[in-house]
């Protein structure tokens, strides 16, 4: 009986000695400081966080307002993107650790963006080849080319959106669920001035037809108050977009409630005024803004949509990638040729001092 009662109480030992372990008791301890620390940082000093966190916490509002929306095919494309983008983010972790320099975009933020921008009426593969196409494209540019300033999602959601004729762009409409419905901007082009359930609340909440992510503008304003107050905001390019957005509203008489209170144009000019995208020239900043908010805006009278702004910002993005690519290779040319041309003055030299 002494046996079976000692062994009985074995166990219950054991979990004792664990549970008054000062080793054990640290942990939950140091996990309270640790969070406690990190919440002061995002408070008062939020410029001092990891880029990919502040990346998240800017895109975390515009994901809840998509769920909360669009439900079930946003879930399924959220699923999608995180999948797509920790697989990524694990390659360059064990894969190519040592070939990409640091910092560097995370793959799956550039997930994340591209699918952020995709119908919730188009099918999921649309989802998962985008989605494939910006980490392979961040990976790409992170391992090879890093000096291009570019987001990855928005060049491979542009270019899967050309390729296929639009299919990214199936609307839904969250209110009535009713499939091929046509976005706010595009309403407004087929008749005078849009439906009475399309007030300025209604477009600002977002429950309209949209991309999944991106619909809501109080979404979007949370998270470009937050890369503000981060420090990651160009104002320059913000001010720029919203000027040259006006500018064409203005010179077309149009509405400005309809064309301004829209969560996807707003989403692009985010995109366009996050300092880890941009150049370093101050003086370029503004006319880059100014451009794409007067494209986004005035290729509307030629009958786009909201896809206006999104291939506007992704041409931009194109061209100063591409840019950087022309002087990198002038660059690393030049740099060859001086190289030789040293080698062959050390050659004469050689050949001299033989003599």
């Amino acid at each position: 009986m002494g046996r079976r009662a000692g062994a009985r109480a074995a166990p219950i030992r054991a979990l004792a000695a664990i549970a008054y372990n000062p080793r054990v008791l640290a942990r939950p301890k140091a996990w309270l400081h640790s969070g406690a620390a990190w919440l002061d940082r995002a408070a008062f000093s939020p410029a001092s966080l990891p880029d990919d966190l502040i990346s998240g916490i800017a895109l975390a509002p515009m994901v809840a307002a998509g769920l909360i929306l669009f439900r079930l095919p946003a879930v399924e494309m959220l699923l999608v993107a995180l999948g797509t983008g920790v697989a990524g983010s694990l390659f360059t972790r064990f894969v190519w650790r040592h070939d990409i320099p640091r910092p560097q975009p995370s793959p799956l933020i550039a997930a994340l963006v591209g699918v952020a921008l995709v119908g919730p009426g188009s099918s999921l593969g649309i989802s998962i080849a985008i989605a494939a196409t910006a980490v392979i494209l961040e990976l790409l540019r992170a391992r090879y080319i890093p000096a291009i300033r570019a987001q990855m999602g928005l060049l491979a959601f542009a270019g899967l959106a050309l390729v296929s004729g639009g299919a990214p762009l199936v609307y839904v409409n969250p209110a009535s669920h009713r499939s091929f419905f046509p976005d706010p901007i595009a309403l407004w082009f087929a008749q005078p001035s849009l439906p009475g359930s399309y007030d300025a609340i209604t477009l600002y909440v977002g429950n309209v037809a949209g991309p999944v992510f991106a619909t809501s503008l109080f979404a979007v304003g949370i998270g470009i108050a937050w890369l503000a107050y981060a420090r990651r905001l160009s104002f320059a390019v913000a001010i720029g977009f919203l000027v040259g957005a006006g500018f064409a509203i203005v010179a077309y008489h149009w509405d400005y409630v309809v064309h301004l209170d829209s969560g996807p144009t707003w989403f692009v000019a985010m995109l366009l005024a996050d300092k880890r995208y941009l150049p370093p020239s101050w003086t370029l900043r503004p006319v880059l803004g100014f451009s794409a908010g007067l494209l986004s805006v005035a290729l509307r009278v030629r009958g786009y949509g909201i896809e206006a702004a999104f291939l506007t910002a992704a041409g931009v993005q194109a061209v100063m990638a591409v840019l950087v690519v022309v002087l990198w290779a002038a660059s690393f040319g030049s740099e060859r040729m001086q190289r030789n041309r040293l080698l062959r003055q050390r050659e004469a030299n050689l050949r001299i001092v033989k003599t």
